[in-house]
């Protein structure tokens, strides 16, 4: 899979899904995803696809398309960047089908100002939901790194099997990814846990996102305690820093 077509599939597939977990959260996501039953399918060249429903203003994200949804076709990956980087630039999108309910989704364009304010913004008030959904992408792209990047075959033997937790008390749950079925999800895992990374506040899980944590100083504060398998660990977060540096490149 070529740069361009990477970089769509982690809008896709890393920070689309970040949007239901957080509008669980966050009172002004959810209320600009409130209103009248709807579903959206974007797809785009190299079987990129995804798909998001709100239904009793519950949103999700899948992948399959399904009958009477709004469907958007982009007719290059780069058009999938322009409608997610917060560039401004028009994205071509065009409608398969769903015609008529096209004036229902057009709050979800609302929905993704207010899912970029979150993941951009360092606000105190909701910097708890910053840093989560800002882990939250950096797991789902590390998966589809793993699944779609050249070297992620290889990168995915290296890692081996097994089951990675990361946590903090201000976290609303834990988040996990689950490198046997390359699955991920917020609370505790459906397997056994094989390394827990938990930190002890937003201020370590901040040096982290922005790549400045000093580990073996945090680990000796007891500021980030790692338990169980260290090695997945800290090959994991190589993984994470190479899809998530890929995904800042795309914007």
């Amino acid at each position: 899979m070529n740069g361009s077509a990477l970089h769509a599939a982690l809008y896709l597939e890393a920070v689309l899904p970040a949007l239901p977990l957080l509008a669980a959260h966050d009172t002004a996501l959810a209320a600009a995803l409130s209103g009248p039953d709807i579903s959206v399918s974007l797809s785009a060249p190299g079987n990129l696809r995804a798909r998001l429903g709100v239904v009793r203003n519950q949103a999700t994200v899948t992948r399959d398309p399904r009958p009477g949804d709004v469907r958007l076709w982009f007719p290059t990956c780069g058009q999938v960047i322009r409608a997610f980087d917060g560039s401004g630039r028009t994205a071509l999108g065009l409608p398969l089908g769903g015609f008529t309910r096209l004036h229902h989704a057009r709050r979800l364009v609302a929905a993704g100002y207010r899912l970029e304010t979150l993941l951009n913004t360092r606000d105190d008030a909701h910097l708890a939901l910053h840093a989560w959904g800002n882990l939250i992408i950096g797991i789902h792209a590390t998966i589809t790194w793993l699944r779609r990047h050249p070297d992620g075959a290889a990168l995915r033997a290296n890692l081996g099997n097994g089951v990675a937790v990361f946590a903090c008390p201000a976290f609303v749950a834990p988040l996990w990814i689950d490198l046997t079925t390359l699955s991920a999800g917020a609370g505790e895992p459906p397997a056994p846990v094989t390394v827990r990374v938990e930190f002890a506040d937003l201020e370590t899980v901040l040096a982290e996102l922005d790549h400045q944590l000093d580990a073996p100083a945090a680990l000796g504060l007891g500021t980030l305690r790692i338990t169980g398998y260290l090695p997945l660990a800290e090959h994991l977060g190589l993984v994470m820093l190479k899809a998530g540096s890929l995904l800042k490149s795309a914007a």
